[in-house]
């Protein structure tokens, strides 16, 4: 949670207008979810109710939409899953009651920009123990880089395959900033090594 809360720190430093302009002016018809409020969703999801569902399913259409019509993007969340969303924008639209639902996406998507996935890619299946989960290769290849840059990799690395050298590198990582140990490149692991300037640093400070 520490994660997800400094994250959100880091994701909303990027504020600005809408992503995507229909009209001369930059206007479009929002709908569904999107014409919701930020103080509305929060409700649902503390309460975890039916409308809470609706946002979901609105935010993973119109993540998608965005990734259908955007240019030089092919997937803007490949590694975040639908969760973490949803987890950073409740914590911005607490802080932010009397904006929209679709503005904070929107916001949220302009600080994943950087990190997209600006063309198609394979596949790499990850299996650690009894968890198995696919990752593309790029997302591997940067994760590990990252990783032979502090210093976890004594070798070179590869974005093919996940091997036993790869689990002992994210465990290490993971037990030094106090992650869940799993030897994954899971959420929490992604998002301190993609999104947070200074793993050493408290993620409440």
């Amino acid at each position: 949670m520490k994660v997800f809360i400094q994250f959100a720190c880091i994701c909303f430093i990027y504020m600005s207008s809408n992503v995507f302009a229909a009209d001369s002016e930059g206007k479009f018809a929002a709908k569904g979810a999107g014409r919701k409020a930020c103080e509305d969703f929060v409700v649902s999801f503390q309460q975890k109710d039916s409308e809470f569902l609706l946002y979901a399913g609105w935010l993973e259409g119109y993540l998608s939409a965005y990734n259908q019509f955007q240019k030089n993007n092919y997937d803007i969340a490949p590694w975040q899953t639908t969760e973490l969303f949803l987890i950073l924008l409740q914590r911005h639209c607490s802080e932010n009651s009397n904006v929209k639902f679709l503005d904070a996406t929107n916001t949220m998507i302009r600080a994943f920009y950087p990190i997209r996935l600006d063309s198609e890619g394979a596949i790499v299946k990850v299996q650690v123990g009894d968890a198995t989960a696919y990752y593309y290769k790029e997302i591997l290849l940067r994760a590990k880089t990252r990783l032979k840059k502090m210093g976890f990799y004594p070798k070179e690395i590869s974005g093919d395959k996940f091997t036993d050298e790869d689990i002992k590198a994210f465990s290490n990582y993971q037990q030094k900033f106090n992650l869940k140990v799993t030897g994954l490149p899971d959420q929490n692991t992604l998002t301190t090594l993609f999104l947070k300037a200074n793993p050493n640093k408290s993620f409440t400070d």
